[in-house]
Parts: C-alpha cells; sequence; structure tokens
C-alpha cells in the first residue's frame, strides 16, 4: 500500500477552501484590515496597553495622539521568498492594522510612551495628577 501523497494534496485537502473560487495570483493581492485585540490594564500610577501585531517590524508602525485620541496603526507585508512560488496563499499578503483609545482627561499625553518586542506593542500611559488619589491634609 502506497502512504505517499504529493505535498499539494494534502495541504488543500487539510485547508478550508473559503477563497477558492479566486486563483492564488488574486489571493496573493488581498489585504486584510483587523482590529488588533489588546489588554488594557490599570496600575497605581500609569495605564498599559498591550497589543499583539504579528509580523509588524517597530518601522511599521504609526502611533500619534489627535483629541484625546490614541490612533495605533501599522502594516505588514508578507514577501514570497526567492525560489519558492505560492501554492496556497492562506494569510493576506499585506495587512492593515488599525485601532484608537479614546484617552479622556485622566491621562498625562506627554508622558506617553510605546515599546514593541517580539511582536507585541506596549503603551504606557501615565496617569495625570489630577486623577491620582492624594491626602487632603485637615487645617
Amino acid at each position: 500500500m502506497n502512504t505517499f501523497f504529493p505535498m499539494t494534496q494534502v495541504l488543500n485537502a487539510a485547508l478550508n477552501a473559503q477563497h477558492s473560487h479566486l486563483p492564488v495570483r488574486e489571493l496573493n493581492q488581498v489585504t486584510w484590515g483587523r482590529n488588533p485585540q489588546a489588554d488594557v490594564l490599570e496600575g497605581e500610577k500609569e495605564f498599559r496597553i498591550l497589543m499583539e501585531l504579528p509580523g509588524v517590524q517597530p518601522g511599521d508602525l504609526d502611533i500619534s495622539l489627535e483629541n484625546q485620541t490614541l490612533n495605533v496603526k501599522a502594516n505588514r507585508e508578507t514577501e514570497v521568498p526567492e525560489g519558492f512560488e505560492v501554492v496556497r496563499h492562506e494569510r493576506a499578503a499585506k495587512a492593515e492594522f488599525h485601532r484608537t483609545f479614546n484617552l479622556g482627561n485622566g491621562v498625562e499625553a506627554e508622558g506617553i510612551e510605546a515599546a514593541f518586542d517580539n511582536g507585541v506593542l506596549t503603551l504606557t500611559l501615565p496617569k495625570s495628577q489630577q486623577g491620582l488619589p492624594r491626602k487632603i491634609e485637615v487645617k
């Protein structure tokens, strides 16, 4: 009994062909827009936002603050390595990530910091002095 199957047949049988009506070359041009999931953490003096952005490089990030709205944008482009051709494309060749956060007045905008490590963006947002608890002295 011969149990050898060509790899393309195995992959095609195993993978869901949700875009089977599109030729491989057209699939390569598909762009996906995504809202990445985020964890928002609150500490005593700051908030932290953690966001996974797979395949994104630090130079592909665009983070801005406008009218108390924090905007995070990123683009990812996947290239086929030299010497290979696409047999089946499940991931989009291009992906655009976008997420906004309304900060209100509880964040010190000038102190916002961003760090990117192993595909995870960490935004640190210090709480404004007005929002921090304080002891009021009785006179």
